[in-house]
């Protein structure tokens, strides 16, 4: 099913956003979503059709196959003002990891016209044990990428390393995401509020940093 949308105007630079969340656990019907990516390659350039594939990483207890990745509310916006919905998806059990699954759902597109284009994807709703966001459940996940049409024959940066780490209480948790571009780009990292929707912060995020969330540890 392919939607109409109010087009909007998209200004910025080329960027990645992943949502990676450390404190996780339980969406029911859709998936127990913890992290995800979307990526865009160029079929031929400098034509306008692109590959636009959504990745995500879910906690589950039942080796992945009875948990879904997609639904009648998940919703893959192009940024020209055609939407589609995902289609339900059983998750794969990620090798090497305990309780992970991981998903993904490709489509091709092909844009109007030159210029930059946020794509993004929204499914409800994300797992219910996120600490540092108010009502965790009540808030979507989130994610986009966005890519610039008008020049050259860039394709979006791609997450090499799978994110399923598992922290430990008193020791520094490190995650490297391992972003590769084909196209030889320099990229960078960058620390932002996770968001519930287009230009919408998720309800009261909390940095990771906070003391409360290390009450009774000691770090001496």
């Amino acid at each position: 099913m392919i939607s109409r949308e109010v087009p909007v105007n998209i200004f910025g630079k080329l960027l990645i956003v992943v949502s990676l969340l450390t404190l996780l656990s339980l969406h029911v019907e859709a998936t127990h979503l913890r992290a995800g990516q979307i990526t865009v390659e160029r079929v031929a350039c400098p034509g306008l059709t692109v590959k636009i594939t959504v990745t995500v990483y879910t906690d589950t207890g039942c080796g992945g196959t009875c948990i879904l990745f997609g639904g009648h509310e998940d919703i893959l916006r192009f940024g020209d003002g055609f939407s589609v919905l995902v289609p339900m998806t059983p998750n794969t059990p990620v090798q090497g990891a305990t309780n992970v699954g991981t998903a993904s759902f490709s489509i091709t597109h092909t844009f109007p016209g030159p210029g930059r284009y946020t794509i993004s994807y929204r499914e409800p709703m994300r797992n219910n044990e996120v600490v540092n966001i108010t009502s965790p459940g009540n808030n979507t996940f989130y994610l986009e990428t966005e890519i610039d049409l008008s020049v050259g024959c860039s394709n979006s940066p791609v997450l090499l390393v799978p994110p399923i780490d598992e922290a430990c209480s008193g020791v520094t948790f490190l995650h490297n995401p391992g972003a590769s571009d084909r196209d030889g780009d320099s990229l960078s990292y960058e620390l932002v509020v996770p968001l519930r929707d287009k230009n919408t912060p998720t309800l009261n995020y909390r940095d990771p940093n906070v003391p409360e969330f290390y009450a009774g540890l000691n770090y001496d």
